[in-house]
């Protein structure tokens, strides 16, 4: 089969497309034949090596995917062959999902929801489950409550505007155009401000009469810190989801004097299952018309170097590669 791997760290020119040995399932493994894979900032994290991980190179790489059941192991009992499936999570201790053919575990694969695309059910991986446990798990998200999402343009930003709009909350978003604005408020934000335009600070609290966000999705936490803590109401929650820097300046008194609370996450501790179990979550959402994924390009898998080279600019939705 064909493959997209690393041999060595290094930039975008260290993909390789080559011929690698077709997997065979274990007794608890599901083998999938790979119709959509996407693209994440974590993938050139592992390229880059600036996220470390248990499978050294040669590596496959990718967390996302979708396809249809090819093979199962013989102790599986929850998908069969033929189903459509959707995954999240590889390549972090296994080969990734820039493949033609793709192994899971058993709990990692979550039935495709029939009106999604291969394309769409492969973008969902990754930041809806990490929008999802940033808004729910963490923060504990109630409706009616005012949610910012800085950065609403980016993949966990516009997942975090569908979500906190689906599960009843009023939405402002940050982004970098007036463009992306208008696309954000399509998703569903009910106020969409442009960072270097806008008094962000200023214009929340005007917003909200005064009084202040109730939660804050933070994916840029070393930039937005500051303003952020000017942004939110008593009690208010802000979840760190990328801080950007391994740094933050935080004023703590200014903080502590408004009862924030300060929450970091990673979704990777909800565990294969609980990302599995979120992503059905998310999948009944998808089906009820809620949500949706947002895919911006598709590339063929061949070319994953130039959706890696893309994904350092500026773009908006998903990009999606396919075998």
């Amino acid at each position: 089969m064909k493959a997209v791997r690393i041999h060595e760290y290094g930039g975008p020119d260290k993909l390789l497309y080559e011929d690698v040995e077709k997997p065979s399932p274990g007794p608890a493994q599901v083998l999938v034949s790979v119709r959509a894979a996407s693209v994440n900032p974590v993938d050139v994290a592992i390229r880059e090596n600036r996220f470390p991980t248990p499978k050294q190179p040669p590596k496959t790489l990718g967390s996302d995917g979708a396809g249809v059941v090819e093979q199962v192991g013989d102790d599986v009992s929850s998908v069969v062959t033929g189903d459509a499936v959707m995954f999240s999570g590889l390549g972090i201790g296994s080969e990734g999902s820039y493949a033609e053919y793709a192994l899971l575990a058993e709990a990692q694969a979550v039935p495709k929801p029939p009106s999604l695309s291969f394309e769409e059910a492969a973008a969902m991986g990754l930041v809806f489950p990490t929008a999802y446990y940033a808004l729910v798990r963490r923060a504990a998200l109630q409706p009616d409550e005012t949610v910012l999402v800085q950065g609403a343009a980016g993949g966990v930003g516009s997942a975090a505007v569908q979500l906190a709009k689906a599960l009843g909350a009023h939405v402002i978003g940050t982004v970098s155009n007036e463009v992306d604005a208008q696309r954000v408020r399509e998703l569903g934000a009910d106020e969409a401000l442009v960072r270097g335009t806008a008094d962000v600070p200023a214009e929340v609290r005007r917003l909200t009469k005064a009084r202040g966000a109730d939660l804050i999705v933070e994916v840029a936490a070393d930039e937005n810190l500051q303003a952020d803590l000017l942004s939110v109401a008593k009690g208010a929650r802000i979840v760190v989801v990328g801080t950007g820097s391994p740094e933050l300046p935080i004023q703590v008194g200014q903080a502590g004097s408004q009862d924030v609370g300060l929450l970091f996450m990673s979704s990777g501790n909800a565990g294969r299952a609980g990302v599995a179990a979120i992503m059905r979550e998310i999948g009944e959402l998808a089906e009820a018309g809620k949500v949706r994924p947002v895919v911006g390009r598709v590339f063929p898998l061949s070319e994953a170097r130039r959706a890696h080279e893309l994904l350092a600019g500026h773009h908006f939705g998903k990009l999606v590669l396919v075998p």
